[in-house]
């Protein structure tokens, strides 16, 4: 059952807030913010979306899961083939050892390739008719939460490796529209015929001529702009949790912390799984850098109080049970957190669950 078509009902009900709702200035919905429709718009370039193309086309060691040689190399990456079916960074997996291995090995339309141990970017590009006209370029962090990082800069100053301008110049020849490039060091990893989290990290910049002319790109396929585009630098953070999140925090709760902890207006539940049991949790914005992690480490210690006291109260409780004490204040407490997590949007509770899936299938 899907749940999200209830949500807008749902959360105006409960006053909760829209994070895509924020940005004075929004991006066309003529350009595509999800990867299917990216790839069912340009079929002359589905081929992007192919990981094991972006991998031989740079003679990275790689191929089909159910291929990988017996004498390969460990560490290898493993991940799912086809970047237009998949998203965020589910059944991706770093693998040391063939014990590790073959517990995937069942798995369809799954690739390997040698693993890049570099420091993570990420470009996106505007194109066209192949010539790129405009690039934003995303620096991670260089410490990361498994394969995620813990924050990115976005600058106008930052620019990507020329051997990424090298390779969109060469594949993308004609093309027209927006072009997101993941890469390690020089080699990429991922590209979408989209910008990255939907346009967010563009719109949050606020600037009217960038936005205008991308606008005016969707409409027309023409670049309009010819000044420079400066914006102001800000920071993208990233929340963390060891464990799996059972409880969320209300939203209320949330809005009233980035409020005090002078956030940019667009912050979200954002779930990426980082290991067998770890994930990402949420995403914020902050334009200085030590105010964004004092932010950022408060509130992945709140997440694991919260989270590891449901823990130990479900294990209580439980006890109690098996010894035919049933504590009944322990059991209200739980239904209480259940409830609070409950007061979030539909589409994050069901993204709550659908990202954490792999940690018990």
């Amino acid at each position: 059952m899907d749940i999200k078509k209830y949500d807008a009902v749902y959360s105006n009900a409960l006053h909760i807030f829209n994070p895509y709702k924020v940005f004075p200035y929004r991006i066309s919905r003529k350009i595509p913010i999800y990867d299917m429709q990216a790839y069912k718009l340009n079929p002359s370039y589905q081929f992007v979306y192919d990981k094991l193309f972006i991998v031989q086309s740079q003679y990275i060691k790689g191929g089909e899961l159910k291929d990988v040689p017996n004498d390969v190399e460990y560490p290898i990456f493993i991940k799912p083939r086809w970047g237009h079916k998949t998203s965020t960074s589910k059944d991706c997996y770093k693998i040391k050892s063939r014990d590790e291995l073959t517990p995937h090995l069942h798995k369809k339309d799954m690739m390997w390739s040698e693993f890049i141990d570099d420091r993570e970017g990420m470009t996106d590009f505007i194109l066209v008719n192949g010539e790129i006209v405009f690039q934003i370029t995303y620096v991670y962090s260089e410490k990361q939460h498994g394969f995620a990082d813990v924050w990115k800069h976005i600058s106008s100053d930052n620019k990507p490796p020329p051997e990424i301008v090298d390779w969109v110049s060469k594949h993308m020849t004609g093309y027209t529209g927006p072009l997101n490039v993941q890469y390690r060091s020089t080699k990429i990893i991922e590209v979408g015929m989209r910008f990255a989290r939907s346009g967010m990290y563009i719109e949050s910049t606020n600037h009217k001529i960038l936005i205008e002319a991308i606008n005016h790109l969707a409409e027309t396929k023409t670049w309009i702009c010819r000044e420079t585009i400066v914006i102001e630098p800000f920071y993208s953070f990233k929340c963390w949790s060891p464990i799996p999140i059972f409880c969320l925090i209300p939203q209320h709760v949330i809005d009233l912390l980035m409020k005090f902890g002078h956030s940019m207006p667009f912050y979200e539940y954002y779930f990426e799984p980082t290991g067998s049991h770890s994930i990402i949790f949420f995403q914020f914005l902050h334009k200085n850098f030590e105010e964004g992690m004092m932010l950022k480490d408060m509130l992945e210690r709140m997440m694991m109080i919260f989270n590891g006291t449901f823990i130990l109260l479900c294990m209580y409780a439980i006890l109690c049970l098996s010894m035919g004490k049933p504590y009944k204040l322990v059991h209200y407490v739980i239904l209480g957190m259940i409830i609070s997590s409950c007061i979030n949007s539909l589409d994050v509770l069901q993204s709550q669950i659908t990202h954490q899936k792999q940690f018990i299938i």
